[in-house]
């Protein structure tokens, strides 16, 4: 079933537009429109968690093991040079984004509003539609579509991606820490 927007050829421009449209797909009943919006949020929330979990925690014990070690710079005990800054949150992004993945793969599918008959390519063949409205039969979905493999197409391009905002979010927060010590 093809939403009025895509029927007639007219696309979302904002929030509001967005929200009248599924008011009029809902035929009004505003308890379908809540639980669209919230679509997927279950998994984002784990989502979020095991990032933050792995991703905060190995970097504090991967810091603290190396200024303990004796491999921070200078005289300044316990400080880190911006490079290995860098570097360790680069890797501990990566891990943490390499662990919450699949929950990420499940909020997308979720979200892509199976239960419209709309199509993921990413997912599915063209010959294939499935009805995905909760978490189990989400995971179910993509399970069938190709095992253990498909909770992590596209991880790789992925966590290249999370490598670079964790380094540069450190970064600036590491940096931002040092100046109002200072």
């Amino acid at each position: 079933q093809q939403s009025s927007s895509a029927r007639t050829g007219n696309f979302n421009t904002g929030t509001f537009s967005i929200l009248k449209q599924l008011l009029r797909d809902s035929k009004y009943r505003t308890s379908k429109v809540v639980r669209t919006l919230y679509r997927g949020h279950v998994p984002n929330l784990a989502r979020e968690g095991v990032f933050t979990m792995v991703y905060l925690g190995l970097y504090d014990r991967i810091c603290a093991s190396i200024i303990h070690n004796g491999y921070g710079y200078g005289n300044q005990q316990g400080k880190l040079h911006m490079g290995q800054v860098m570097m360790v949150s680069s890797f501990t992004g990566a891990c943490a984004w390499i662990c919450n993945y699949p929950f990420d793969t499940i909020k997308t599918v979720m979200q892509e509003g199976k239960g419209e008959r709309k199509i993921c390519s990413s997912y599915a063949s063209a010959s294939t539609s499935a009805v995905t409205t909760n978490v189990g039969s989400a995971i179910k979905y993509i399970w069938k579509s190709g095992g253990l493999k498909a909770f992590f197409r596209g991880v790789h391009v992925s966590t290249f991606r999370a490598m670079l905002v964790t380094s540069i979010r450190m970064l600036a927060y590491e940096k931002t820490k040092q100046l109002l010590e200072n």
